[in-house]
């Protein structure tokens, strides 16, 4: 049978999979509950074991954003099923999870020759508190682009490998436990994920690096391992640690060798603890550069933590002495105690009945909506329309909080039209929700250098992770250059960013913290940009923090600009007022990550759509269709200097019969104001070619010269009058 519950329970033992599947009516088996699930939807598993006697079907495939869970130890799920991979042919799977797929508080095991426990090739799925044990090959097998959140879970006696990860594969492995299996965690091809705070131990080698694999290690713990400790073979490159961020991980007692690099190159290993006579092939010894840590009697005392970057001498801007009491019994000596006591006197947050705050419990996105709306009432225009949630109702606490919070741009649901209040917020997703919220703009891409871990930011958030990292609006704790932006947000992060965002806003003192990220003082240029004729516009876009580049270092100034890109320019940079009602298109769902800025450029009238109600976000916008956009959106037709411009400006064009008719006028105005730019030829209007970047950037600046918000720049390819 068919339902839109977002809660299914499933017993083995008395459950039937006719019934409707609720904690009085339990499904019989996990293989018909996914057959029911939709993004959003949890799957609670009672005690039982979940395997092909009990009617299951392997492997099971847990779908996009839906999550199965268990109670503690009391959940076996075990046996396999063949699945058919482009690239490894067929396997012996229990469970593929697909993108933000969960499983949570179960044990796996695969008996099958060859099985494998988990298996996950792309997306961002979350695995956490599980037990992974007794497979015939690896516990959790992941491979492709695949970017997981791989959390406290046991790894044990596995055949092959406790965690096997290859291609591309990154994604954070925090505060996992490995033992008694082939090898503790192997990496393989170009995989590069983070590794934090493991217990890798009881091995036949405990981590295996091989290929080009580049993982990040840091505090992990490997010891009494039956051969090696770490291994790194071929041509892999791992982090263990730089002068300026040690590794902080333990190599010990491990049988044959705790290091042995069979590469021809140094490893270069700092912050370690390594015994140099246990270690077989080059290693290089880098010493630290850090300062000796402030100990937390010495704060308690008052003490001031030193300050990383050079204080400012401006009284009104000196940043707090920070204080690690706290009203809260579990945060005195705390890192966020400062954070943390200030939204609390100020009644933004609150803690819990026997006086803790409880700072490592993760955040959902029903309880940020209800803290973002507390410290940011009315912050935009909330009279914008707003979907309503299937997943959202009457009489739900936080009912209010999330409508206000999607109407004023901080949340927005999912295209099922679920909200999905109960799933947590991932350190990236809250960055976004205030930075869009606020309407703080895009960064300058460059600043993401100072993270470590910058290839996990998705592409979506590269613009508003610059731009609160330019405002000193993150705060990463242990270690101030690991972003780790797909991990669950704690509450004690939270007020720690929420904090920060009022501090952005003047709302707050500012805070010496050792943790809140600093940003360059100056952004290293786009690498592609020299002596391009575009260069000084790109530029001045950039340290206005209104466009960025790629993520790469690069501006790519000659490739296309979609519609999306191009309205989310325009808002940021013009800051328009709205002249019409809202409009949905069809082909904009409410997440998607330019949406509002979409909706903000259409009621501007700096953009329309199709007549089939599609916007085409994605499409690359023509010449013609920017000059239009500005022209219209900033009333340029009305400016005393675009007033009756005439159509015989037009001729300065060789291809002006290229223009359509009902462009001309605006396409004089455009003339008339030093809005076109034409390169290689000035006499070449090219009005219906796919704009670049560069022409965009140049034609978007001198929209904010003739509004007199910028300073002029000469370029040989403007078009004057």
């Amino acid at each position: 049978m068919q339902t839109t519950a977002s809660v299914f329970y499933i017993s083995p033992t008395h459950g039937r999979d006719q019934n409707a599947g609720t904690a009085q009516a339990p499904f019989k088996t996990l293989t018909h509950a996914l057959r029911q699930a939709r993004p959003g939807t949890r799957l609670q598993l009672e005690a039982g074991v979940y395997q092909t006697e009990t009617g299951e079907r392997f492997p099971l495939k847990i779908p996009t954003g839906v999550t199965v869970s268990g109670q503690g130890g009391t959940v076996l799920i075990t046996g396999g099923g063949a699945i058919t991979t482009a690239e490894f042919g067929q396997q012996q799977v229990t469970l593929v999870l697909a993108d933000r797929a969960q499983l949570r508080g179960v044990t796996v095991t695969n008996p099958l020759s060859q099985g494998i426990g988990v298996w996950i090739e792309s997306g961002s799925p979350i695995l956490a508190r599980n037990r992974l044990i007794k497979c015939r090959r690896d516990g959790v097998y992941v491979t492709g682009n695949a970017l997981p959140v791989i959390l406290e879970n046991e790894f044990a006696e596995n055949a092959a490998s406790g965690l096997f990860m290859v291609r591309q594969a990154k994604g954070e492995v925090r505060q996992n436990t490995f033992r008694k299996t082939g090898y503790g965690v192997a990496l393989s091809d170009q995989a590069a994920p983070l590794l934090v705070a493991n217990q890798v131990s009881e091995n036949k080698a405990g981590i295996v690096i091989s290929r080009s694999a580049r993982p990040v290690l840091r505090q992990n713990r490997v010891e009494k391992n039956q051969t090696v400790g770490l291994w790194v073979q071929d041509s892999a490159a791992p982090d263990l640690g730089q002068s300026q961020d040690p590794g902080q991980n333990i190599f010990q007692n491990n049988a044959e060798w705790n290091l042995r690099n069979d590469v021809k190159g140094a490893v270069t290993t700092a912050g370690n603890q390594l015994n140099p006579n246990t270690v077989r092939g080059p290693i290089t010894y880098a010493a630290s550069q850090l300062p000796d840590p402030v100990t937390i009697p010495e704060v308690l005392l008052g003490r001031v933590i030193p300050d990383p970057q050079p204080k400012t001498t401006d009284p009104k801007t000196e940043p707090a002495p920070i204080n690690l009491n706290s009203r809260f019994t579990d945060l005195v000596g705390h890192w966020a105690a400062p954070f943390g006591d200030a939204l609390a006197e100020n009644g933004l947050v609150r803690g819990f009945l026997d006086g803790s705050f409880r700072p490592d419990l993760t955040v959902t996105r029903a309880q940020f909506a209800a803290l973002v709306m507390a410290a940011f009432p009315n912050q935009a225009n909330d009279s914008r329309r707003f979907n309503a949630f299937v997943d959202v109702p009457n009489g739900f606490w936080a009912r209010e909080v999330i409508y206000r919070a999607q109407a004023q741009g901080f949340l927005s649901g999912f295209p099922d039209n679920t909200f999905r209040p109960d799933a947590p917020m991932t350190r990236v997703q809250a960055i976004v929700a205030l930075v869009s919220g606020l309407q703080l703009g895009a960064g300058q891409s460059g600043q993401l250098s100072i993270y470590q871990d910058r290839a996990q930011i998705p592409s979506y958030a590269i613009d508003a992770v610059a731009a609160a990292t330019q405002r000193q609006m993150v705060v990463n704790h242990p270690v101030v250059d690991q972003l780790r932006p797909m991990q669950p947000i704690t509450r004690a992060e939270t007020v720690a960013l929420v904090y920060q965002a009022l501090v952005t806003l003047g709302k707050m003192p500012a805070l010496q913290s050792p943790f809140i990220a600093r940003p360059l003082d100056v952004v290293p240029n786009f690498s592609d940009l020299e002596r391009h004729w575009a260069s000084p516009f790109v530029e001045q876009l950039s340290e206005k923090n209104l466009i960025s580049g790629l993520g790469n270092g690069q501006f790519q100034p000659d490739s296309p600009m979609t519609r999306a890109q191009f309205a989310a320019l325009v808002v940021n940079a013009y800051q328009p007022k709205l002249q019409r009602d809202a409009l949905s298109f069809r082909d904009v769902p409410p997440d998607f990550w330019a949406a509002g800025a979409i909706q903000t450029a259409y009621r501007a009238k700096f953009l329309s759509g199709f007549p089939d109600y599609s916007f085409a976000p994605e499409h690359p916008i023509l010449k013609l269709q920017v000059l239009l956009a500005l022209v219209s959106g900033l009333d340029l037709a009305n400016l005393a200097l675009g007033k009756n411009a005439p159509l015989s400006l037009l001729e300065r064009y060789r291809d002006r019969h290229r223009i359509p008719a009902y462009a001309q006028a605006a396409i004089s105005t455009a003339t008339q104001l030093g809005l076109v730019f034409n390169y290689p030829d000035k006499r070449e209007l090219h009005p219906t070619r796919i704009a670049s970047r560069a022409e965009v950037a140049a034609i978007v600046y001198q929209g904010l010269v003739i509004l007199n918000k910028a300073k002029k720049l000469d370029s040989q390819y403007q078009v004057t009058v």
